[in-house]
Order: C-alpha cells, then sequence, then structure tokens
C-alpha cells in the first residue's frame, strides 16, 4: 500500500469517529432539561484507537452494606486501694469495692496505711500495673494525691476542699448519707419541722446550696451559718437556736471540739431542740435523729465512678458524687421527751428505733 492510501484510510477513520461523537453529543443534547442551552463548540477530541466502538458501560454495583458498630467495652479494673485507719467502717467499705471490682471481672489490690509507711505504697503502686486507685480516708487520700499519672476515686473525706483533693484525675464520693432521705425521715418524725439550723466551717457553699434546694422539697428552710472555730460554733449556736425547730450536726472537726460537742448536746435538750446527726453514736448522748451510711451504697458509687474513668484517666463532674441511701435510727428516748411519736415504716420510709441490741450491733461497725 502506497503511502498516499495509508494516509488517505487513516483520514476516512478518524472522519467516521468525528461523526459518531458528533452523533453521540446530539442524542444526549436532546435529553437535556428544558430551558437549558447546548453550547455547540466541539470539545478537546480524545485519542481514540482504529478499533473503538462505542458501548454502554454497566452499572455500578450497589455499595456494601456498612460494617457493624463497634460497641468499645470498658478496660477491666485494675485497682489499687488505699486504707487509712484500722476501724470496721473503713474494712467495710474496703471488702465491699473488692467484691464489686470481683463481680466486674476487675483485679483490686489493698494497701494499710497503718501497717507501713505512706512512701512505700505510693512506691509500690506507681511501679505496679494498676490503672485505677480508691483511698479510703483522708490519709490515704492525701497520699495518693501524689499519683498524678493514675485516676483516683476517694470516699469518707469530709473537708476534702482544705486538701486541694479534686482535679480532673481525682474525685470523690461523697460522706454525707442521702439528703433528701434524711430530711423525709425528720418530716416523718416531726411533721411540723419547718426550720432547720446548719453550722458549718468554710468551703461548704456547694453542699448547702445543694441541701437548701432539696429541703425546699419537704417545706423545710435551712437557716446555715459560716465559723471558723469551735468557740463561734458555740456562740452561733446559742443565737440560732431560739430561730429553728432542730439543728443538723455535722462532723466538721475545725469547728466541733468535743468540749463544744457536749455544750451543744446539754444546750439541745435544755432548749427541747432536736439535733439530727450523721453520727450514730451521738445517740447515746441525746441526738434524736441518726443517719448513718449504707456501706453497698458507698461502695457502688465508688465503683461507678471508677467505670466512669476516661482514658486518658480524667473522670468526668461532678467532683464529689452524692450516697443514694441512708439508714436512719430514731432515739425512742428522746423522741419521747419531746412528746413525738414515731410513725409505722412504710414503702418509702423505714426507721430503726434506738435504743436496741441489733441497732447497737448496727452502729458499732
Amino acid at each position: 500500500m502506497s503511502k498516499y492510501q495509508h494516509n488517505a484510510r487513516n483520514s476516512h477513520s478518524i472522519t467516521l469517529v468525528r461523526t459518531l461523537l458528533l452523533l453521540m453529543v446530539v442524542t444526549l443534547g436532546g435529553c437535556s432539561l428544558p430551558g437549558k442551552s447546548f453550547d455547540p463548540s466541539p470539545a478537546t477530541p480524545e485519542i481514540v484507537s482504529e478499533a473503538a466502538t462505542p458501548i454502554a458501560l454497566p452499572l455500578s454495583p450497589p455499595p456494601p452494606p456498612p460494617p457493624p458498630p463497634v460497641v468499645k467495652t470498658a478496660s477491666p479494673l485494675d485497682v489499687a486501694i488505699i486504707v487509712s485507719r484500722d476501724i470496721e467502717n473503713h474494712h467495710i467499705i474496703q471488702h465491699k469495692i473488692e467484691q464489686l471490682i470481683r463481680e466486674k471481672k476487675g483485679r483490686a489490690e489493698s494497701f494499710y496505711l497503718y501497717q507501713q509507711p505512706a512512701a512505700e505504697i505510693i512506691d509500690k503502686i506507681t511501679q505496679s500495673q494498676h490503672r485505677q486507685v480508691v483511698a479510703i480516708g483522708l490519709q490515704a487520700a492525701k497520699s495518693a494525691t501524689l499519683l498524678r499519672e493514675r485516676a483516683v476515686i476517694f470516699c469518707q473525706v469530709y473537708n476534702y476542699q482544705d486538701h486541694e483533693l479534686i482535679n480532673e484525675k481525682m474525685k470523690g464520693v461523697s460522706l454525707v448519707p442521702a439528703i433528701d432521705q434524711q430530711f423525709q425521715a425528720w418530716k416523718a418524725v416531726l411533721p411540723a419541722l419547718s426550720r432547720v439550723g446548719l453550722i458549718t466551717g468554710s468551703g461548704k457553699q456547694p453542699f448547702i446550696d445543694n441541701a437548701t434546694q432539696i429541703a425546699a422539697t419537704y417545706e423545710i428552710t435551712l437557716l446555715s451559718r459560716t465559723v471558723n472555730s469551735d468557740k463561734e460554733m458555740w456562740s452561733e449556736f446559742r443565737h440560732l437556736t431560739p430561730q429553728i425547730d432542730a439543728f443538723w450536726l455535722l462532723p466538721d472537726n475545725r469547728i466541733l471540739s468535743k468540749r463544744t460537742l457536749r455544750s451543744m448536746m446539754r444546750y439541745s435538750v435544755k432548749h427541747r431542740t432536736p439535733l439530727f446527726t450523721i453520727n450514730g453514736l451521738l445517740l447515746p448522748a441525746g441526738a434524736a435523729i441518726s443517719a448513718s451510711q449504707v456501706g453497698d451504697d458507698v461502695a457502688a458509687r465508688v465503683v461507678a465512678r471508677l467505670l466512669t474513668i476516661n482514658s486518658d484517666n480524667t473522670i468526668p463532674e461532678p467532683d464529689v458524687a452524692p450516697l443514694e441511701q441512708a439508714h436512719i435510727f430514731v432515739n425512742t428516748q428522746t423522741i419521747k421527751q419531746f412528746n413525738l411519736s414515731i410513725p409505722e415504716d412504710n414503702q418509702t420510709i423505714r426507721l430503726e428505733r434506738w435504743p436496741s441490741p441489733r441497732v447497737n450491733a448496727t452502729l458499732a461497725q
């Protein structure tokens, strides 16, 4: 074949391809939306081989279904428990926490500040694989502040605000039994109760604000005062007594010496002002109603907080989680002196009568 014939044949093929492309453009143009103009300006032609023929492309296959969501499971608990004192209350809470951790398929190891120096305990925990720490009591909580890379939950601490125990990796569980259940018990025994006095040391305003809101739901006004010493406590108590129907005594050792406590107990009986407390050991001294912690409740709140710890060991709010239960004891002798009666138990409240051998054994815990 001559060069001239070869070029002519190529020219004829290119012309045929252009014609087919033009026909396709015209056909597609007829399918465009009404009102849209078609620009006939030729586009830059693609390089097509001689054997190329227009074919219909197959439809794209449907996308595969999304994978099932990945359920993030919490890391197993691996907890170091630091116990401050060799007392029954601390041991009960320790054992209940250990039991709950085992039920969660976790591991717990306990350390005792009354058996070895705090520095040795902190060093052992630092060298261990424990990822979380529980501190029972003030001394344990203060020691645990040295474990800056671990998440720490403390309990059995009242004046935590004085020791810088709150930060993003350290939070607590309240020492005070469920406040609403305490108010409910007070109202059950003293239906006319409307004004309750409360004196605390500094740093308790968040607690007071919360208690004031709960008291309002029971139509109780909480009259609170803040003092700085036991001398101020005694003076303020005497000024407050004529204005209130009862007094709520909390365990603030910064402002409550044993001498002041004895004076307040005698004064309340003389002026017929019932004392409500969260220390059952004050019942023999004349307290009218005592609310004690429930060990299972304390342990449950601690473990619940352990399970909320983030992967970076930060702990969500609140700074101190409230307890949800209270064990209520009523001093039958004191209530009788005030010409009051103890209502029968019902579905919403249970009142233990003191004195009784069984209640004495419970209070000893």
